[in-house]
């Protein structure tokens, strides 16, 4: 298979869903959001069947599944901070600068574990507001390592990409017709320019996913919008470098029998 061609399937991929992670940590995320998805339905019944009715027996049936519904909260938001961890591991990049953002999530899997552990010491609604104090106190630095490490996981398939073009490319040149033609020689001068261009673009957005100061309280959608053009810049600059290449393959490489 020609080299641009496997490129454009591996783009293909790329466009299509998050990055596959491995199978058990996938499973273990959809198992926990489901379970939680699934507890929070029926708290939601018992608090209303409470503020309606407001007897003891309902309101001890109200906190049981409030307590129950914040495990598997809490065991969820674990389970997906390792998903982001294997699925940026699968892509075996070597890519240094993502490692803060690894530990950062690997801390927050912890903290949701802890949680989730200590949510099951609740018996009285006075626990039930203890518990919501604390966790409102401590949970946003981990809840903002999940937003850090989804930006990671794209960043790690945008390396494994420039990976396997430098792959394909060193598997090209035996194919091309020597000695090299003065319009192939220009055609190869760029690529090497154009993979440094994008390369720097990928340090640059990787060094600020972590901003200096995490004090102000981060939105989910505006954070996502603070990288999406720059990662929609950098995969568009990834279509450029597979046309060039598919342009090298197609019009100077020799075909192989």
């Amino acid at each position: 298979m020609r080299s641009w061609i496997k490129l454009i399937v591996f783009l293909i991929i790329f466009f299509s869903a998050t990055t596959s992670a491995k199978a058990d940590s996938r499973s273990d995320y959809d198992f926990q959001l489901a379970t939680y998805r699934q507890n929070y339905i029926e708290f939601s019944l018992y608090k209303a069947d409470y503020l309606q009715n407001p007897t003891l027996d309902n309101q001890q049936r109200a906190i049981l599944s409030a307590k129950q519904t914040i495990q598997a909260r809490e065991l969820a938001k674990a389970a997906y901070a390792r998903y982001l961890i294997s699925s940026i591991a699968v892509q075996n990049s070597g890519y240094s600068a993502l490692d803060p953002i690894v530990i950062r999530l690997t801390n927050a899997s912890t903290y949701f574990e802890e949680q989730a552990r200590v949510s099951q010491q609740i018996i009285t609604a006075d626990d039930l507001k203890r518990y919501a104090l604390n966790y409102l106190n401590s949970y946003v630095i981990h809840q903002r390592s999940l937003y850090y490490g989804q930006i990671a996981n794209k960043i790690a398939t945008l390396v494994r990409f420039q990976i396997n073009t430098q792959d394909e490319m060193q598997a090209m040149v035996p194919r091309l017709s020597t000695p090299y033609s003065a319009p192939l020689q220009a055609r190869l001068d760029g690529i090497p320019t154009l993979v440094s261009q994008i390369n720097d673009k990928i340090n640059k957005v990787t060094s600020v996913i972590i901003p200096e100061d995490e004090s102000g309280l981060i939105i989910q959608a505006n954070f996502f919008e603070l990288y999406s053009s720059s990662l929609e810049e950098i995969k568009n600059m990834q279509l450029k470098l597979v046309d060039q290449l598919r342009d090298i393959d197609l019009n100077y490489g020799q075909a192989k029998i």
